[in-house]
C-alpha cells in the first residue's frame, strides 16, 4: 500500500476510552506526513537533475559532432591550410574528446549518485512505512485489549458465585480475546 503525505494527514481512526491522546496522534501524522512530502520532493528534484544531466551529455555530444564536422571542412582546404588546419583540429578534437569524455564520466558519476539517492530514499520509504504498519499494528492491538479489558469491567458487576459455583467458566470466557477482523 503506498502512502502519500495527503493520505498520513487525512488518516482517521476510531475513538475508545482511554486511547491516545488525538492531539498526539495528529502531531505524530503531521509530521509523518510532512516527511513523506520532503522525500517526495527530495525524489522530483532528483529525477529533474537527472534530466537535466542527460540534456547536458545529449549536447556535448552534438557539440562534438559539430568539431567532427569543422575537421572534414578544414581538411578539404589547401594543403598548407590542411596541414595547419588538420594540427590544429585534431588538437580540439583531442581536447574535445577527454573534455566530453571527462563530462560523460562526470555525469555518469552525478547519474549514478542520483539513482543511488533514488534507491536510498526508496529504502527510507519502504522502511518508513514498514515501521508504520507496525506501529499502527500495535496501536490497534492495544486498542483491541483495551476495549476487551474495558469490556470486561464495565459489563456490569456479576454476582459472585459461591465457592464451586461455576467460577472456572466464569473465568474462562473472561480470558478469551475478541475475534480478529
Amino acid at each position: 500500500m503506498q502512502l502519500s503525505a495527503n493520505d498520513i494527514r487525512s488518516a482517521e481512526f476510531s475513538k475508545s476510552l482511554r486511547g491516545y491522546d488525538a492531539d498526539e496522534v495528529r502531531a505524530f501524522l503531521a509530521g509523518a506526513a510532512d516527511q513523506v512530502e520532503q522525500l517526495e520532493r527530495e525524489r522530483a528534484a532528483a529525477e529533474e537533475r537527472l534530466r537535466g544531466l542527460r540534456d547536458e551529455v545529449e549536447r556535448y555530444r552534438s557539440m562534438d559532432q559539430g568539431l567532427r564536422d569543422t575537421l572534414l571542412a578544414v581538411r578539404s582546404s589547401s594543403e598548407e591550410t590542411r596541414e595547419s588546419a588538420k594540427r590544429e583540429a585534431e588538437l580540439l578534437l583531442r581536447e574535445a574528446e577527454l573534455t566530453s569524455e571527462g563530462l560523460l564520466a562526470e555525469g555518469r558519476a552525478k547519474l549514478r549518485k542520483l539513482l543511488d539517492e533514488l534507491e536510498a530514499l526508496k529504502i527510507q520509504k519502504r522502511t518508513f512505512v514498514t515501521r508504520m504498519r507496525h506501529l499502527l499494528e500495535s496501536q490497534r492491538e492495544m486498542l483491541e485489549a483495551l476495549a476487551a479489558e474495558g469490556e470486561g469491567s464495565l459489563a456490569g458487576a456479576p454476582a459472585v458465585p459461591a465457592a464451586g459455583e461455576g467460577g472456572a467458566a466464569q473465568e474462562e470466557s473472561a480470558t478469551e480475546e475478541p475475534a480478529d477482523d
